[in-house]
């Protein structure tokens, strides 16, 4: 019994230091991160045990004197816009694909797994030239029916899903009590597919957000995203990697608050749960 204890204690004590190692393996870049953020040029690359206190804050003061700053703003509209205007349009689109018969069923499933797998370089350029014709080059409203375009398929297939957990039974007797299909989907769908919802949101959100394909060939000055501006900051002769590191983390940091605040929901829906 003794020997199983400690057998026990010394294989869990390995599964901890494990874990440990693999955590301080994943957190690296980002400490590495933040020690370029706060070096001065020319300690960039030193040992920061060699000279520990050689900090500044200039790194973060010339990101906030350049065009960054208006970058991040244009991210979050359009990211925010096109995962809002994904919802609107992919929720309806999920429910009927999912509680409702009609032909055609089985291949638009298909169109929609299609669209998902689809790499954004398979219709960019179609897209950029209608783009041109349609005067939406280097506009808010083009960005974000492009980014709708990826987040869209995605908000479908994982609604269809969570749709799919819920039994039909719940939105027949809905019906029977007299509501309409809309509030149906609004006061009892809706509810009980929550996690689904909000993992579905902030997935969307993050898909648009980490975007650079699309941003780098739609948007000029005027909207140029946080991903694409931080380009900004290499050059032919040299490479700026304060800067980068600082816009890296700025990039980052709107995204943790979010995923924080869904982690409940996005695991429950990874697992299938559907809230009564």
């Amino acid at each position: 019994m003794r020997d199983q204890s400690i057998s026990f204690r010394v294989k869990r004590g390995i599964g901890i230091a494990m874990m440990l190692a693999l955590l301080a393996f994943s957190l690296l870049p980002i400490l590495w991160t933040l020690i370029l953020a706060l070096r001065p040029a020319t300690h960039l690359f030193e040992p920061i045990w060699s000279s520990p206190t050689a900090l500044t804050l200039d790194n973060i003061a010339s990101i906030a004197r350049s065009d960054f700053p208006r970058a991040l703003l244009n991210s979050f509209i359009t990211a925010g816009a096109s995962t809002l205007l994904a919802l609107l349009l992919g929720v309806p689109g999920a429910f009927a694909l999912s509680k409702r018969r009609f032909s055609g069923k089985f291949m638009a499933s298909w169109l929609l797994l299609l669209l998902r797998m689809a790499p954004p370089v398979g219709f960019v350029i179609p897209l950029f030239l209608f783009y041109v014709q349609a005067g939406l080059i280097d506009t808010h409203i083009g960005l974000i029916f492009a980014y709708t375009s990826l987040t869209l398929p995605f908000v479908v297939w994982s609604m269809w899903t969570s749709f799919n957990q819920i039994p039909n039974e719940l939105v027949e007797a809905g019906l029977m009590d007299g509501a309409s299909l809309w509030q149906v989907l609004r006061l009892i769908v809706l509810p009980a597919a929550r996690p689904g919802l909000v993992a579905a949101g902030v997935l969307s959100f993050l898909l648009a957000w980490n975007d650079f394909f699309f941003a780098l060939v739609i948007t000029r000055s005027s909207t140029t995203t946080a991903p694409v501006a931080i380009m900004n900051f290499v050059s032919y002769a040299s490479v700026d990697w304060g800067a980068i590191a600082v816009a890296a983390i700025a990039l980052t940091l709107p995204t943790v608050p979010i995923i924080i605040i869904a982690n409940k929901y996005i695991v429950q829906s990874l697992g299938g749960a559907v809230k009564g």
